[in-house]
C-alpha cells in the first residue's frame, strides 16, 4: 500500500477500480415528498418503483461502480456521498444507499460543499485509502427533488444524475496522485470581488495539487473543469496557459449535474478516448462558499459502466 510519502515519489495514493454513472430517462417520475409517519421508512426510498430522488440516483451509480470494478461490497470500508440536494437531512443519503445495497455497516455520511461536494468527498475517501482501508465508495449525486431551494437558485437548475467511484489500494503510479479541498472563511463580497476570491483559491488549489503529485501543468493531458462556472474556468485556463484542446469544459452537457459532473465528465472522456491509459488528468471544482477542490490522477484502466 503506498503511503503519503510514497505518493510524493510518484506512486498513487489509491486506484479507481470502477466508475459508475446513472442517468435515468428525462421522463422518469419523481419520488413523492414524504412527511410525518412516512419518514420512518428507509430502504424503499431508493427503489426504482418509488420514483427518482437523490438517494435512488446515488444507489444506481454505486451499483454500476461496484459492478464495473468487480469489487466485493463486503470490502467497502466507507461510503461518502457529495451532494447539494439531499432528500432529507436524516438518514443521510449515504446511509440510504448503504441500506438498499446491503453494504457493510461502516462510516457512511453526506458531504455538503456546494459544487465542490464530489471532489471534497474524493479527498476524504482517498485519505482513508492511504491510511489502510481496503476500498471506499465515493458518490456524487444531485436531483431536482431537492430538500430546499438555495438563494438565487430555481427548481430547474439541477439535472438528475449520479456518478460513483470505487477507490481501492494502489500498486503503482496509476490512480489518484493527490487531492486538495479548501475554502475561504468569508466571501470578500459579491460580484467581481467574490469571483476574484474563487479564482485565486482555485489557482492556489490547482498549484498545490500538482505540487503534491510532483507534476507540472505541462504534464497534464486533460483538465476537467468546473462545468457550472465557465467564465471562471476560462479565466483560470488563460492564466494557467491551458489550451482549449486540453480543457474539458462543456456547460451545456454537464453544467446542471453539479456534484455528479466531475466523475461523469471523467467517465465520458475515457469512453471517448480523450483520456487513455497512462494519461494524466486534473479535476477542478469551485462554488459557493466560496469553496474549491482539485484532484490529480493518472488513469490506469479501471472499469466503466453506465446505467
Amino acid at each position: 500500500m503506498p503511503s503519503v510519502a510514497q505518493a510524493g515519489r510518484g506512486l498513487a495514493l489509491g486506484a479507481i477500480a470502477g466508475l459508475g454513472i446513472y442517468r435515468p430517462p428525462a421522463d422518469a417520475p419523481l419520488a413523492r415528498r414524504l412527511t410525518g409517519s412516512d419518514l420512518t421508512g428507509v430502504s424503499y426510498r431508493v427503489q426504482a418503483e418509488q420514483g427518482i430522488n437523490t438517494a435512488s440516483l446515488a444507489a444506481g451509480a454505486a451499483r454500476a461502480a461496484l459492478q464495473a470494478g468487480g469489487v466485493d461490497p463486503a470490502d467497502i470500508g466507507m461510503i461518502v456521498v457529495g451532494t447539494t440536494t439531499p432528500d432529507v437531512l436524516w438518514p443521510s443519503t449515504a446511509c440510504l444507499v448503504q441500506t438498499e445495497l446491503k453494504l457493510p455497516m461502516v462510516a457512511s455520511f453526506d458531504l455538503y460543499a456546494a459544487e465542490t461536494s464530489l471532489l471534497a468527498a474524493l479527498n476524504v475517501g482517498i485519505h482513508y485509502i492511504a491510511a489502510g482501508a481496503q476500498s471506499v465508495l465515493v458518490i456524487g449525486a444531485d436531483s431536482d427533488n431537492q430538500l430546499v431551494d438555495l438563494p438565487g437558485q430555481s427548481g430547474n437548475v439541477h439535472s438528475r444524475a449520479a456518478a460513483a467511484a470505487v477507490l481501492t489500494r494502489a500498486g503503482g503510479d496509476a490512480g489518484v496522485l493527490s487531492t486538495i479541498a479548501g475554502g475561504a472563511a468569508r466571501s470578500e463580497g459579491n460580484g467581481e470581488a467574490n469571483d476574484r476570491t474563487v479564482l485565486q483559491g482555485l489557482t492556489d488549489g490547482a498549484t498545490e495539487c500538482l505540487r503534491k503529485a510532483r507534476l507540472s501543468m505541462s504534464e497534464i493531458d486533460l483538465v476537467i473543469a468546473e462545468q457550472s462556472a465557465p467564465e471562471t474556468m476560462e479565466a483560470w485556463s488563460k492564466a494557467a496557459g491551458v489550451s482549449s484542446g486540453r480543457l474539458l469544459l462543456d456547460p451545456t452537457r454537464y453544467g446542471s449535474l453539479l456534484a455528479a459532473a466531475p466523475l461523469t465528465a471523467l467517465h465520458d472522456a475515457i469512453q471517448e478516448g480523450r483520456l487513455q491509459n497512462g494519461m494524466t488528468a486534473l479535476l477542478l471544482a469551485c462554488g459557493r462558499g466560496p469553496a474549491w477542490a482539485a484532484a490529480c490522477l493518472r488513469w490506469g484502466g479501471g472499469g466503466l459502466l453506465e446505467w
